[in-house]
């Protein structure tokens, strides 16, 4: 009988075990909700954050801050009406798959018998969601309270410009978070909200927030990358089609499990479900599927192309001449307002290539960023990485620059003599999603001298401008040349485009070769 009861109970840990393998048995920890790249929500990429940065030590007593930038994404969106298609349309298929199958397999999730998809036949996309809206309220109050000083004052256009891009959702998030800045400031209500003002500026000439759609070069370059980056992520996505399909009896083609992962990535963020889409597949799927995302969000926003962020430069312009006229209004006249902090809201595709500017979340080496040389893909998974989605930009996302003036703490040379300049008692410090972080291109340090940051973490950057940069090489084509003859220059561009950029193609780390270019 003790023998019968052993064995039993053995054939119940292997059960056990097997199932773990087979199915999504999640290690001890996994969250799939921190594993969605940029379609995390902010609470749970916040909380990643703040698992993986280390921390740093305090600021100094002395230090007060001056002054404070802050650029931030709009908060949690529906999905759009082409993901909604795109959701709709697998949905469909799958459904009739299973139903005109010859008999319904025990393998077949449970859950697709009969369902639709959430958003089904929505015919708009993309709008602010009261998460979001959260999200951003939330980030101006916990702003106000960390930064006490700065936002002491009664609002004024002046003192706390508040920036958008003329995107729906970027604009309402804006409200939001002045809503969260200046609670308790006005009459508005039992709140005491007060009315504010945000400046946006247009879509076709943003080039402060939306220097994405006014650089042509790099709207050029994009095309051409993009089909190699898609080519990466078709692999991973035909690697596991083959492992779910067989896993629960279904007939998956690459294109359906990125559908599926949309699904997935969708509902946990949007709606904390994740025993559904996400339940198809294992942890380690996960993480593949992830950084698929991050590939594309790598090469096509990010350290894969030097242009990605060199089109940021009129943006980091902007940080860096708002903090020396901060220098140079704290020496002139006491008592004159002036501004505290200049606060941008926009999209995952102006902060990311403004984290780059920063060296924030950096795999290579820093020479590297300081002479803009586009670098290799994140190391594939189960390597880990410091480049991740739900890290760099999550929904509602945000990167601070906080100057700081800290009396006593001038630099010193190697003598131990002090070193008196107009800004050696000025100092930077950058917090990514509210948590202090060191910068690379500062020497690791977590607190910057001024004139370092301008020297080796901005300057560099700012030696181009945005004309240069987004300028596209315009060729004369001869009235009268042959239609053969323009076709073989258009050729020759592109192939000369493509020997430019072939060169960061293979990363060390990697068997594979980039085929991102």
């Amino acid at each position: 009988m003790r023998k019968e009861s052993i064995i039993a109970c053995l054939t119940v840990c292997i059960l056990i075990v097997l199932n773990c393998f087979v199915a999504s048995c999640a290690p001890v920890g996994f969250n799939v909700r921190q594993h969605l790249s940029t379609t995390t929500r902010y609470g749970a990429g916040k909380q990643y954050v703040e698992e993986k940065l280390e921390e740093v030590p305090p600021l100094p007593s002395q230090c007060t801050p001056v002054h404070l930038n802050l650029v931030a994404r709009h908060g949690t969106r529906a999905p759009t009406v082409k993901r909604i298609k795109q959701m709709d349309s697998l949905i469909e298929k799958l459904t009739k798959q299973i139903e005109q199958g010859p008999e319904a397999s025990f393998k077949h999730p449970a859950w697709l018998k009969g369902f639709s998809s959430p958003w089904k036949g929505r015919k708009y996309g993309g709008e602010l969601l009261p998460e979001g809206e959260e999200e951003l309220y939330g980030l101006g109050k916990r702003l106000r309270e960390r930064f006490p000083t700065l936002f002491q004052h009664d609002y004024y256009p002046d003192v706390y410009p508040i920036s958008a891009t003329q995107v729906a959702r970027s604009a309402a998030s804006a409200v939001a978070f002045g809503m969260g800045l200046f609670e308790g400031k006005g009459t508005l209500g039992e709140s005491k909200h007060r009315a504010f003002s945000v400046v946006t500026d247009s879509r076709s000439r943003d080039i402060h927030l939306r220097f994405h759609e006014s650089c042509m070069a790099y709207k050029a370059s994009k095309k051409l990358r993009k089909p190699a980056v898609e080519g990466y992520q078709v692999d991973v996505y035909k690697q596991i089609a083959a492992d779910v399909s067989s896993r629960y009896d279904l007939d998956l083609t690459s294109e359906d499990t990125e559908g599926l992962w949309l699904l997935c990535k969708e509902e946990a963020s949007l709606l904390n479900i994740t025993d559904r889409a996400c339940e198809l597949f294992t942890p380690a799927e996960v993480e593949l599927l992830e950084w698929a995302d991050d590939i594309q969000a790598h090469h096509l926003k990010g350290y894969g192309e030097a242009i990605n962020y060199q089109m940021g430069v009129p943006l980091l312009e902007d940080v860096v001449s708002s903090m020396d006229r901060a220098i140079a209004a704290t020496r002139g006249q006491d008592g004159v307002l002036v501004e505290a902090a200049r606060l941008r809201i926009a999209h995952a595709e102006t902060l990311i290539p403004f984290t780059c500017l920063l060296g924030l979340f950096l795999e290579g080496d820093v020479k590297s960023l300081q002479t803009e040389l586009s670098m290799g893909h994140p190391r594939r998974p189960p390597h880990q990485r410091v480049w991740k989605g739900s890290l760099v930009a999550p929904f509602g996302a945000n990167t601070a620059v906080v100057l700081y003036k800290c009396p006593g703490l001038a630099e010193r040379e190697e003598t131990g003599q002090q070193i008196y300049n107009e800004t050696s008692e000025y100092f930077v410090q950058v917090l990514h999603n509210e948590k202090p972080i060191t910068m690379p291109a500062c020497d690791g340090k977590n607190l910057c001298p001024y004139s370092e940051f301008k020297g080796t973490v901005a300057g560099p950057h700012l030696e181009k401008n945005f004309e240069t940069v987004c300028r596209l090489e315009v060729v004369h084509t001869p009235v009268n040349e042959p239609w053969t003859s323009r076709i073989f220059t258009r050729i020759a561009r592109i192939f000369h485009w493509r020997s430019q950029t072939s060169e960061a193609c293979v990363h060390p780390s990697d068997s594979q070769t980039c085929k991102a270019y």
